[in-house]
């Protein structure tokens, strides 16, 4: 019977890189230093334990009986007969199509940390309730929609209304400083991107955080006030939405990305779809 070897990146141990090991504790090879420095993003983990130093940390846990550092000089020590299992995440498969494309692989799908598709990947919000018959809902996100026509943006149109009780406080869209005309004098840098991709990057202000702006500005606080977006926050509104003291987030349609959705119920935002 074919050995099963286990391969991994393993920047820092928490209970999910433990489990993994339990799972598979015949052999662990750490990915080495000189694997991880042919992916740059690699090297930018701030949390990287020197891979010799993981090795040794995980051989004090006793869950896996041989625990190494993989180099590149030791790929060819590992037999073809190999059964390998990779944790599913971006750079495991890179190093797959690199170096072990002749080799049996498979992929355990776990999640472990924020790779790029992890991160780029859009989930469907669970609202925390849905609303199809109040009109005063429906009205603020009619609103909402009306100001995101008022964009220059051509790729995204997005509106967004702030109202206490039912007092409109401040309507706002997502627009391009220094001037609307930003993108087409100079180019857009959302052009170097893919949609859902490094979305601070960009000459627009998002329609959520120019209220939070506009308000700041005026004096006025948000705090326990509700908020109408036609799409839903991206990572960074949300946090915005947060920190100004928002207590209801209604929006028409969209997707969470990263941790927005998470944030909002942490703090005990109500999330509202508005139908």
């Amino acid at each position: 019977m074919a050995d099963k070897i286990l391969i991994a990146y393993v920047p820092v141990l928490h209970a999910g890189y433990i489990a993994l090991f339990k799972k598979y504790s015949n052999k662990l090879y750490v990915l080495g230093k000189d694997l991880i420095l042919e992916f740059p993003r690699m090297e930018r983990e701030i949390r990287l334990v020197d891979p010799e130093y993981m090795a040794k940390a995980i051989n004090g846990l006793g869950i896996i009986p041989a625990v190494e550092v993989l180099n590149k000089n030791d790929i060819d020590r590992i037999s073809l007969d190999s059964e390998i299992v990779m944790p599913d995440e971006d750079l495991m498969r890179d190093v797959a199509k690199k170096y072990f494309s002749k080799h049996k692989v498979s992929f355990e799908k776990v999640f472990l940390r924020w790779d790029k598709p992890i991160t780029l990947r859009e989930s469907i919000v669970d609202p925390n309730r849905v609303i199809s018959r109040e009109e005063f809902d429906r009205e603020m996100v009619k609103v909402a929609f009306e100001s995101a026509n008022k964009t220059s943006d051509w790729w995204r149109q997005v509106g967004a209304v702030a109202v206490r009780g039912d007092k409109v406080l401040f309507v706002g869209y997502n627009h391009h400083l220094p001037s609307s005309n930003s993108p087409y004098e100079n180019g857009d840098p959302r052009n170097n991107f893919d949609a859902g991709e490094s979305l601070d990057l960009s000459t627009a202000m998002h329609a959520e955080a120019g209220i939070i702006a506009e308000a700041a500005k005026k004096g006025e606080s948000l705090d326990g006030a509700s908020i109408y977006v036609t799409t839903f926050p991206c990572p960074v509104c949300a946090k915005s939405i947060v920190e100004a003291g928002f207590k209801k987030v209604f929006y028409s349609k969209g997707y969470s990305l990263v941790d927005a959705e998470r944030l909002f119920n942490q703090y005990g935002i109500e999330i509202v779809l508005v139908q």
